[in-house]
């Protein structure tokens, strides 16, 4: 496939990268922007606190800063600080902390996170914190991870683990979450994919899809496979046995997407084969959200939607923009 590869310089390494618009900023490093015609916005302010991670809103206004194995987070409207976020000490350790932001057609920014248990997934007023979800039935016993909103807002998901340990992933329908909150404590969505067990990374695809990586282990090795699931149907579309070990995933389009395990690698969705590789570029070697004992991943960031990531070097930020089809 045909891509477009872009350097932009920085000063170092950045400290977290995430997309808005056609910019790409480091909220951790001072909400750095680093525009695509190679010019800068630096606001030169910095909070003193060792967050290693962020997310912003799709609309760029909220981001979160977080210490990704620890239970601090910082709620920002542009450089404003907003409130102080904590999640659930327990194991927070060993996986990532569970967080993500979504805008409203309405122009309200939901806050999803887990501020109270590691089982509980909340809903937020960012702007004014007001809890949307509040309820008190007994939850499933999960740990909530690396949580996505679909682009649309329709879904949320969570790709994290249970005991003991195994990987699993949810997800949950967000307008009936506001009305019916007990629906985030329920697996039904994942019905048709055993509840979602051993899936270690899953990302939304057209419509009412969701794409994921499943493992199989024994003793001896383990087997990945790519699958595409229907949310609406509860059905699995397709699924077909990696050639490699699979990691976090964007993506491209219909017949591809884009596993960011070790380095970033364009796969067929239809065989399991890489088609292309960025050796170059160094995403690190995490394959669920239990990442205790590894080092801390590079920075990188997707942006499906334009068919484009970046990924964060020493001295700059490498932007590769796929071709349309």
């Amino acid at each position: 496939m045909d891509f477009q590869r872009q350097t932009l310089k920085t000063p170092g390494a950045v400290a977290s990268l995430c997309w808005s618009g056609d910019a790409l900023v480091d909220p951790v490093g001072g909400l750095v922007r680093y525009h695509l015609d190679g010019s800068t916005d630096d606001p030169h302010v910095r909070y003193a606190y060792r967050f290693d991670r962020a997310v912003m809103s799709p609309d760029g206004r909220y981001s979160v800063l977080y210490e990704s194995l620890g239970t601090a987070g910082l709620l920002l409207d542009g450089t404003r600080v907003v409130r102080q976020l904590m999640r659930d000490f327990y194991q927070a350790h060993v996986h990532d902390y569970p967080v993500a932001l979504h805008t409203l057609p309405s122009g309200r920014t939901l806050l999803a996170h887990c501020p109270e248990s590691y089982c509980v997934v909340e809903l937020e007023d960012a702007a004014t914190g007001e809890r949307l979800t509040k309820r008190d039935n007994t939850p499933a016993d999960i740990f909530h991870s690396r949580l996505q909103f679909s682009p649309d807002g329709r879904y949320l998901a969570s790709a994290g683990w249970i005991w003991h340990p195994v990987d699993a992933a949810s997800v949950f329908d967000v307008p009936r979450a506001l009305e019916e909150p007990a629906s985030l404590d329920s697996a039904e969505l994942m019905d048709g994919v055993e509840n979602g067990i051993f899936l270690t990374s899953v990302a939304f695809g057209a419509k009412d899809t969701l794409v994921f990586v499943r493992i199989e282990e024994s003793r001896d090795d383990a087997r990945f496979f790519l699958g595409t699931y229907s949310l609406t149907e509860k059905k699995l579309l397709s699924e077909v046995e990696l050639e490699e070990p699979a990691g976090p995933l964007m993506v491209v389009d219909a017949e591809h997407v884009v596993d960011f395990f070790g380095h970033p690698k364009l796969v067929s969705r239809a065989t399991g084969r890489v088609v292309q590789r960025w050796e170059d570029l160094d995403t690190g070697k995490v394959l669920g959200s239990m990442r205790s004992h590894l080092p801390p991943p590079p920075h990188f960031a997707l942006d499906a939607a334009h068919r484009r990531f970046a990924v964060g070097t020493a001295n700059g930020i490498e932007v590769i923009t796929l071709a349309a089809q």
